[in-house]
């Protein structure tokens, strides 16, 4: 039986074995290819050599760093890897390096476990103080500081590491669960409290049957018991405290405005005997708006300022797709002026459709937004009123 030995093995029967170490028996590797024993053997070394490069690089890192700690993982899998690498060369000497740093990088853990109990029993004693900081946001803010400083905080040692865990996270979550029944306990007495305002808001509208001392009386007592509710939210308070305050003051009799020689100047502006004025009417727009009675004379005569821009603008158009309109057939020109109008109804109602089917897939909790989306949609069908109005008057003769 031939037997060739080479550094830290040996050859047999084409195999290529590796030489026992520590109490790692002999063991075969791997074997001779293509008859060549030296490029075999030099395989065997170079996987070594490349073992070995590998944990001297860590234990450079370890050298150089501040947090060796990290490194036991690796270490402890290096050494378990030795006794079945394919290697050729000296292991026990790696496993003696290895084991040298993983001595001295558990050493160092031992320490930090040490500082880190410390650490964490002084952050359990910083977290009981919390119940002594009256201001919710301060001592969330002291909480949050606790939560960040113990998780940057690594492992207390391993007895006491458990016990530390569940003391402090046990503080933290009593913390949270009175905040919120706090919140809650507040958003009960602020919803009460809210109620009794406008209960109060209520009796204060039934004033308008008293006169007299019985009303006088009667100010007096409401004002005392709005005194007595106590705080709510200023966006609650502040609208019923003004309806509260005008409803014990009474409402003022405003006689409503004579839009009589408005409307009859609008009329007139529809039947042709006076001039088309667009500054001039939106002029009596606004006047109209400042107005917040809600006389019909008014909406009439708001729905005859569209009524007239909107049948100038259709004019305009007309002209715009017909120069020659002024020199066409009275009834071809009726025509051609619904042509144009239903042109525009169907238009607007195809925008219509859109703003409808959006507001069906629409879902907000802002109720300003929802209110911009219904106001449109009103809007569009105003529009389309108009118009079809307008082909009344062109039926009619009045346009």
């Amino acid at each position: 039986m031939d037997i060739l030995q080479v550094p830290f093995g040996f050859i047999k029967d084409g195999k290529v074995y590796q030489i026992g170490w520590g109490q790692n028996p002999d063991r075969e590797i791997g074997e001779v290819r293509d008859d060549d024993r030296d490029k075999s053997v030099q395989f065997f070394q170079e996987r070594f050599a490349d073992l070995e490069k590998k944990i001297n690089e860590v234990t450079e890192k370890i050298d150089n760093t501040e947090n060796k700690g990290s490194f036991l993982m690796k270490l402890v899998h290096l050494r378990q890897h030795l006794p079945q690498h394919d290697g050729l060369g000296d292991y026990q000497v790696l496993e003696d390096h290895i084991l040298k740093y993983e001595a001295l990088v558990r050493d160092i853990i031992q320490k930090n476990r040490v500082r880190n109990t410390e650490i964490k029993s002084a952050l359990i004693e910083e977290a009981k103080q919390i119940t002594d900081i009256i201001n919710w946001k301060e001592a969330t803010e002291k909480v949050n500081d606790l939560k960040s400083r113990w998780i940057k905080t690594g492992s207390a040692e391993d007895d006491k590491n458990e016990s530390l865990e569940e003391g402090f996270w046990a503080i933290i979550k009593e913390f949270f669960d009175r905040k919120k029944q706090f919140f809650e306990d507040k958003q009960k007495l602020t919803e009460h409290r809210k109620r009794q305002y406008e209960e109060l808001v209520e009796e204060a509208k039934k004033l308008v049957d008293l006169h007299g001392q019985e009303r006088f009386n009667k100010v007096k007592a409401l004002k005392e018991q709005w005194q007595e509710i106590g705080g709510i939210p200023a966006e609650f308070y502040k609208p019923l405290n003004n309806e509260f305050n005008q409803q014990l003051k009474g409402k003022k009799f405003i006689p409503p405005v004579d839009y009589s020689e408005t409307l009859a100047k609008l009329r007139a502006i529809k039947a042709g005997k006076e001039d088309f004025n667009k500054d001039s009417l939106d002029k009596i727009k606004k006047e109209l708006f400042r107005d917040k009675g809600k006389s019909p004379d008014k909406f009439q005569c708001i729905e005859l300022i569209q009524l007239l821009n909107e049948r100038d603008f259709i004019k305009k158009l007309t002209l715009k797709r017909f120069p020659d309109f002024a020199k066409i057939d009275p009834e071809k020109k009726k025509n051609i002026r619904k042509g144009i109008i239903n042109d525009l109804i169907a238009r607007d109602r195809d925008d219509l459709k859109i703003f409808e089917d959006n507001s069906a897939n629409f879902s907000s909790n802002d109720g300003k937004m929802n209110k911009m989306v219904e106001n449109k949609i009103k809007s569009q069908k105003r529009k389309i009123e108009t118009k079809v109005k307008l082909l009344e008057w062109v039926d009619s003769g009045e346009f």
